[in-house]
């Protein structure tokens, strides 16, 4: 009697050694989908079965092994020990050979290899942010949470495709598509050229030469000089409280500077202003503009829709800007980059060319990783010191925050993706855990225990989810359906459900309020398009609830947040416009439908009212913002005239009316005429001989104009455009009759 024949095995590997019944769904089965789990199935080539998948005994995150005769040997092995324990036979029949005896075969981990790997692993994470290590121990691990097929094991690694050039900040990056990448494998080449190289001793003096040319036929500029920077910097008392906010709220999420190297220069510049370099002055002047309209001192007034504040940071930020434009962009510095993030931020919170917040954000990112930030330091340079690793860390991933949120803003998507850099993430580490002089790096300390990276760490977390979430709801071909949106919203809910309760005092500022905040949001944006649809309540029953939950929860967290970071998240975010709208938008479709869903109806219009008063004091402040200012209070009517139709339509209107007209009343009666600039402060020779953004602070008063009268409420003609250029345009001057538009005159 011949050995019974094997039959087929149509499940899947892991459902068979599990012993569940499968469904046979290709190319993942059901249970393998809902379990996370590599769904492999058998590959016949031939009668013989000679290829023959098997589970791998490593976990399912662990790659999977690529070599076919390896799968076919542990195939062999698993189905005789399956076929001996699940047909036992009391009475070995003797005519029949016993069968031979399965091949012997190493286990794929053995005990040694699990305890170096485990070993490796502990060092990979402890080692992140200390000296470089070989490239080899960095190879034989993988990032954590990434979710990959392995490569093939003689397949050339990434790493040694990319090129690193330079030292600290101060470093160029070339992928591997880059041409000169091939010279890391083609070593003959790169030892012939240097050999060339040492045979033509005239190259280095020629190459002097040049420079000196180059050098003299260059056209002359004139930087800010120190004295000049140094005349803008406010006095002491409105400096200290302008750097404390900062600290305070800005660096306890966005982080650009080292505390301890900061204050120490602070220190120093009040003891010697003269001997203080022209970079800190300028991170210096970037600080006091991000957070100059927030600080409570001041002065007052307007000069047409500008506040005086904001007017004196828009002199910072273009004297900074100019000093900037003229710094190498070969050789940069870390100053130099913060320099850099510092002037998006500052812009962006003044309302500095809103509409190329997306451009200037997407141009920081190309110059981040231009200089190699998005890799990770120690995978591709040993000439990287620990505190330049650990700042390029937390400069990268900074930088990626205001990009994601600049391409929220604008509804775009994102400009990469979650692969596109291997950056670890940065430490959560307290800023005097470390200076320049550390060698290596400490311990890590775990994310609930707060310090002014801990938002940091913990944003990047969920950063792949946000940067698919943003790809999805801006999508031109694949738009979200219902089914996607449910299992989002599932993901997003978890995340918010294990954020960690920060106590510090420090937390509460922003960083507690911004890592919900940041997940509400999307939140919003996921179900906003589903619950706005009218005719469809009934099926889209759970995103409106999950909408209306969303932007309460948003207006609650904007109603609670202390007065200067209510002021910071409404200059660096646009989620409380957008939650009151939906909010009331939810509210008319409650009273328009059969089923009211609102059972108190008093306080979301009490939240939108307070949202409301939240913009009035940014207009005041600011001078900017009317657009999100005037819709919402127009939204805010309509809903208190649909909800109590006791008072007309027309008389809510009104209202409405007054309240904008009397805030821009109190604008017209705070002009302030612009004070004349000292003589002999080095700024006018400063504006004349650089760029012509300079050119506002030659201190020259601008006449008056008389204020035609305008009336933006009267009918108009015809529907309403959404979408019209005065409504997008309502903070430019010509609305009011300020900007010396010919057109008004």
């Amino acid at each position: 009697m011949g050995q019974k024949r094997r039959r087929l095995a149509l499940s899947c590997v892991a459902c068979r050694r599990r012993k569940v019944k499968c469904d046979r769904t290709f190319p993942t089965c059901v249970r393998c989908q809902k379990g996370s789990i590599n769904c492999d199935y058998v590959t016949y080539t031939s009668q013989q079965n000679t290829a023959f998948p098997t589970p791998s005994e490593e976990s399912p995150q662990l790659e999977r092994t690529g070599s076919v005769d390896s799968w076919a040997e542990e195939a062999n092995e698993w189905h005789e020990r399956s076929r001996q324990h699940e047909n036992p036979r009391p009475q070995e029949d003797k005519s029949v050979p016993p069968a031979p005896a399965p091949v012997s075969r190493p286990p794929t981990r053995t005990l040694q290899e699990l305890q170096e790997r485990i070993s490796s692993i502990e060092t990979y994470v402890k080692v992140a942010g200390s000296r470089p290590v070989s490239s080899e121990t960095h190879l034989r691990t993988r990032r954590v949470g990434a979710h990959e097929d392995s490569p093939d094991k003689d397949a050339p690694q990434n790493h040694d495709r990319a090129l690193l050039r330079g030292k600290g900040f101060k470093t160029q990056y070339f992928g591997p598509s880059h041409a000169a990448s091939l010279l890391l494998q083609f070593e003959e080449l790169s030892f012939f050229t240097k050999d060339i190289l040492q045979r033509l001793p005239t190259f280095k003096k020629t190459r002097e030469i040049f420079k000196r040319h180059r050098r003299e036929t260059r056209q002359a500029f004139v930087l800010p000089d120190s004295e000049t920077l140094v005349s803008l910097i406010p006095d002491r008392p409105s400096t200290d409280a302008r750097v404390q906010e900062y600290f305070e709220t800005m660096e306890t999420t966005y982080r650009v500077l080292h505390a301890p190297t900061f204050f120490q220069k602070y220190k120093g510049f009040w003891a010697s202003s003269s001997d203080t370099s022209s970079d800190f002055l300028v991170q210096l002047l970037l600080v006091c503009a991000c957070v100059n309209c927030i600080v409570p001192d001041g002065p007052t007034g307007f000069f047409g829709t500008n506040s005086v504040r904001r007017g004196t940071a828009i002199k910072w930020i273009e004297v900074c800007e100019t000093w900037l434009d003229l710094q190498s962009q070969k050789h940069m510095t870390l100053e130099i980059y913060q320099v850099q993030v510092l002037l998006v931020i500052a812009k962006k919170f003044n309302c500095v060319k809103v509409k190329r917040e997306w451009t200037v954000a997407g141009h920081l990112l190309r110059l981040a990783m231009s200089n190699g930030l998005h890799r990770e330091p120690s995978y591709l340079s040993t000439s990287i010191s620990v505190f330049d690793q650990e700042m390029r860390r937390r400069l990268w991933f900074t930088i990626l925050e205001l990009e994601v949120q600049a391409s929220l803003d604008r509804g775009m998507g994102a400009s990469l993706g979650p692969f596109d850099w291997d950056c670890l993430a940065p430490l959560n580490i307290h800023d005097e855990d470390f200076d320049q002089n550390t060698e290596k790096m400490p311990d890590p300390r775990p994310v609930t225990t707060f310090t002014r990276t801990s938002f940091l760490c913990l944003a990047q977390q969920h950063l792949p989810l946000r940067l698919e979430i943003l790809s999805k709801i801006n999508s031109i071909r694949a738009p979200l359906d219902t089914d996607s949106v449910i299992e989002l919203d599932q993901r997003l809910r978890q995340i918010l459900d294990a954020l960690p309760r920060w106590t510090d005092p420090a937390a509460k500022a922003m960083s507690c309020d911004l890592s919900e905040l940041l997940l509400y949001e999307l939140l919003l944006l996921i179900h906003q398009p589903f619950a706005a649809q009218a005719k469809g309540q009934t099926r889209h029953f759970y995103s409106r609830v999950a909408c209306r939950g969303a932007a309460l929860t948003t207006l609650k967290k904007y109603k609670d947040m202390r007065p200067t970071s209510t002021l910071t998240f409404s200059g660096l975010r646009s989620d409380l416009l957008r939650a009151s709208l939906a909010l009331c938008h939810d509210i008319v479709l409650c009273t328009a439908s059969t089923e009211d869903l609102m059972q108190d109806k008093n306080m979301p219009v009490t939240l939108i009212e307070q949202a409301v008063d939240i913009m009035e004091v940014r207009l005041r402040r600011l001078g900017q913002g009317f657009h999100a200012f005037w819709l919402t209070c127009s939204a805010l009517a309509l809903i208190q005239a649909k909800m109590w139709p006791a008072k007309p339509a027309e008389e809510r209107a009104q209202e409405t009316a007054d309240r904008v007209v009397k805030l821009h009343d109190y604008m017209m009666e705070q002009q302030t005429p612009p004070t004349p600039l000292a003589s002999g402060s080095g700024l006018e020779d400063a504006a004349m001989s650089t760029a012509s953004t300079l050119m506002g602070l030659s201190g020259q008063p601008v006449p008056a104009q008389v204020v035609p009268e305008l009336d933006p409420f009267a009918p108009m003609a015809g529907h309403f455009n959404v979408f019209s250029d005065t409504l997008f345009d309502f903070d430019m001057p010509d609305i009011w009759g300020m900007g010396g538009n010919a057109q008004l005159q």
